[in-house]
């Protein structure tokens, strides 16, 4: 396997000897965690992203001149750190699950102990793919001083690559969405220039190449001497601009009166139903209650305007001749929304969202078009069951129903007296895939819509993230982001920074207060429905064309070479171990 190559001040630093040898190796699994744990605190809710290439620096020093073996067990202490700190929440997800389909008490102790126990089945299996980059990394080929380090940067780029493209995970998410803030900040401009994945590269590298720094100043220093080396401080830059960029704001946008633009009305319907109801019986108040709130929401809509319910949000399932029969006789603009709806001639179910558009009004009885799409990337575990096909050849049943997924984008017109635009809808997390966003863009969309439902997840962690990996997705494709949850953060988010945005104005509805006056957009990307979880309320935007989309990102990475160099690179020390 590949040495370390150190100088003498790093190896007086890095490799005690005797005794202290399994307390060093204690130090480096404690070292490898505490980065690890560094990673998602670089997300929202805590939002430091500073600590993120630090993270990075503290695994380059964790693992620096370790056997295979002892990588592969500070590797998988890494993840632990990263996968514990991400998804304490997949707890709360199945204690839901299980209470309510399962159980019926959503607030029952054996759900709790059912989600508390999948959690740790699932935290150090996902860790996994943290040892197996560990392991691989310490395969560098061997060489000397800063020659050692390049290798090993390019090496962390490599596997974090192969990470995040090709270890199944649950929630797939890139570690570069973290400079996703909701104002215009300078980490913009690296996702709209790399992407997500990219900037996750940046991020692993310029931390490698700072951790590979600190033992030769932290040596200099324990030695009373001057560091000569100083240009090695250097290597800390990379590091540093990326922890700080989020921190330097852009300025807005100009924003020109909204009476001198088109502009199209959308109404983000956020009706915060408990998941118990919702899945309960009371099916007569929620239809009521939703064609209400779809009634308020069509106030100063326009003709050209667009009502929006969250995913799933409809009791029972449907066909299109139920959700026509639904709507008919009273819908009077344009209507999407979530649907679980059974697929013509299968005895099966899809997540679903149908736009619901009523014709011109004829004797003796109103027509209505329905279009419908279908999820195409569905939640292992939640809505497919992996390997199905395989399980069920060997007689074992499965625990959930197995939904039908589409087999392309969801990407509706939207006609009117106005410019037409192209709308492309996502569901609940393909809003967080890279292959969502570039298919929408492939597709011609303008504006991305996602519809989803955060309760099943908690009210702390998994919304705030889920909406940032999502902002994400809009900043790179550079596509504006609607989105519409049950409850959750429902929010228009503009990833304009050059020229004029796309978002002309908001307002917003409550039940106790009515409809706020029209605010003209500030420029500065977001605007929020409410911020606490489970309100009910209604977010209205005027939204023009904004232009021609700058469509990114503009130097995307081909990350298909990942297990082409992986391979490569084990190719190398293979040979080079069988060397004498």
């Amino acid at each position: 396997m590949g040495s370390s190559g150190s100088s003498k001040a790093e190896e007086s630093l890095a490799m005690p000897e005797g005794d202290k040898r399994p307390l060093r190796l204690q130090r480096r699994i404690l070292l490898a965690f505490l980065g690890g744990v560094f990673v998602p605190l670089g997300f929202d809710p805590w939002g430091l992203i500073f600590l993120m290439p630090v993270g990075f620096l503290l695994l380059a020093m964790a693992t620096d001149g370790l056997n295979w073996k002892q990588a592969l067990l500070v590797g998988w202490t890494f993840g632990l750190g990263v996968e514990g700190a991400s998804f304490p929440w997949l707890a709360q997800t199945v204690n839901t699950y299980v209470g309510i389909y399962v159980l019926g008490d959503p607030h029952s102790w054996k759900s709790w102990i059912a989600g508390i126990g999948v959690f740790i089945l699932w935290w150090p299996l996902s860790s996994l793919g943290w040892a197996l980059c560990s392991m691989l990394l310490n395969m560098a080929p061997c060489s000397s001083g800063s020659r050692q380090r390049i290798w090993k940067c390019f090496g962390i780029m490599i596997f974090v690559a192969l990470y995040e493209q090709y270890w199944p995970r649950i929630f797939p998410w890139s570690i570069g969405a973290g400079l996703a803030t909701s104002e215009p900040s300078v980490g913009w401009m690296v996702l709209r220039q790399w992407g997500a994945e990219g900037a996750s590269l940046l991020i692993a590298a310029s931390g490698f190449m700072a951790g590979h720094t600190i033992p030769v100043v932290l040596g200099g220093w324990y030695e009373g001497r001057k560091i000569h080396t100083s240009s090695r401080l250097l290597l800390m830059v990379p590091a540093l601009l990326l922890a700080f960029l989020p921190y330097f704001s852009l300025s807005p946008v100009s924003v020109e009166s909204s009476a001198t633009t088109e502009t199209r009305v959308f109404s983000v319907v956020q009706p915060a139903f408990r998941l118990e109801d919702r899945h309960g019986q009371n099916y007569l108040t929620q239809w009521q209650k939703l064609r209400e709130l779809v009634q308020i929401a069509s106030q100063d809509l326009g003709p050209d305007g667009l009502v929006i319910l969250p995913e799933g949000i409809l009791p029972g399932a449907h066909s299109r001749d139920s959700l026509r029969a639904w709507a008919v006789d009273w819908l009077k603009v344009p209507l999407l929304t979530g649907v679980n709806y059974e697929v013509p001639d299968s005895g099966r179910y899809a997540n679903a969202v149908a736009l619901l558009t009523p014709e011109i009004e004829t004797l003796p009885r109103r027509s209505l078009t329905v279009r419908v799409g279908l999820k195409k990337d569905l939640v292992p575990f939640g809505e497919r069951i992996p390997m199905e096909g395989w399980l069920q050849s060997l007689g074992i049943s499965l625990p959930i129903p197995t939904f039908v997924a589409g087999t392309e984008p969801v990407i509706f017109p939207l006609g009117g007296d106005s410019k037409p635009q192209t709308l492309g809808v996502s569901i609940c997390y393909e809003g967080i895939l890279e292959s969502t966003a570039s298919g929408l863009m492939d597709g011609g969309s303008q504006i991305h819509v996602n519809v989803t439902e955060d309760l099943w997840y908690g009210k702390y962690i998994e919304p705030s993230q889920h909406l940032q990996l999502q902002r994400s997705r809009s900043i790179e494709s550079g596509l504006p982001l609607v989105r519409c949850t049950n409850a959750g953060y429902s929010v228009i988010f503009d990833p304009q920074t050059i020229g004029q945005p796309t978002l002309k104005s908001t307002r917003r509805w409550f039940p106790k207060t009515g409809w706020s006056p029209w605010s003209r957009y500030d420029g500065k990307g977001e605007v929020l429905l409410t911020e606490s979880i489970g309100q009910e309320g209604i977010l209205q935007a005027r939204l023009g064309d904004g232009g021609e989309l700058r469509q990114g990102p503009l130097l995307k990475i081909p990350f298909g070479g990942a297990p082409l160099l992986t391979l490569l690179w084990v190719i190398q020390a293979w040979i080079q171990r069988k060397k004498p």
